[in-house]
């Protein structure tokens, strides 16, 4: 999930990488919240 985070925090869209790990929104969201990677 850190993975995750460093791609989110790279810009990459919260839509894409809940597709690459298989992983809903909501969860991406409750681990990195949108205030936090902005």
């Amino acid at each position: 999930m850190a993975q995750a985070g460093r791609l989110i925090g790279a810009g990459v869209p919260r839509q894409q990488v809940a597709i690459i790990y298989d992983v809903g929104l909501s969860t991406l969201y409750r681990k990195f919240p949108a205030s936090i990677t902005k």
